[in-house]
């Protein structure tokens, strides 16, 4: 799973390390860190570290590890996605369909329409932060049915 964990930093030297260790014994894979210099507060640093972890007991021991450490983490914030193509035939207010989209923390990664007037078919490729896969396409159902269009999704 991936997470970008932001640290609240004391600025000197070695704080960083402790951290990194905690994460590193707990078979965290550091992707990126970002020292966050113009917002430091208080002599505090905010560092945003993002991590693969191999699963959530292992960011858990990770975060105990670095707050006993004397470093406080701010904030874990899952990463992963699930991405999703929908097809959606019939007439569509393509607007109000990327706005719902949008609303539910979903992005769009590619649209296209094929089809006449007399037919269209919407193809919508979405990501969906891990977890709101399922609160999408049910909402997606209920402007498909609203519609009196037919929502095609995969799986």
């Amino acid at each position: 799973m991936r997470v970008r964990l932001t640290l609240a930093l004391y600025d000197r030297p070695g704080v960083l390390l402790k951290a990194l260790q905690q994460i590193a014994v707990n078979g965290g894979n550091i992707i990126s860190i970002i020292h966050r210099r113009d917002r430091i507060t208080s002599g505090y640093v905010p560092v945003s570290i993002n991590v693969e972890f191999p699963d959530s007991a292992s960011l858990e021991r990770a975060k105990a590890g670095i707050e006993d450490s004397g470093i406080p983490v701010i904030e874990a914030e899952t990463l992963e996605k699930t991405i999703t193509t929908m097809i959606m035939i019939g007439h569509v207010d393509v607007e109000t369909l990327l706005k719902r989209i949008h609303e539910l923390g979903s992005k769009v990664a590619a649209l296209s329409l094929i089809g006449g007037p007399t037919s269209p078919c919407l193809k919508v490729v979405a990501e969906a932060p891990s977890g709101k896969l399922r609160p999408l396409l049910e909402e997606l159902e209920k402007l498909a049915e609203e519609w009196d269009a037919l929502l095609i999704t995969e799986g």
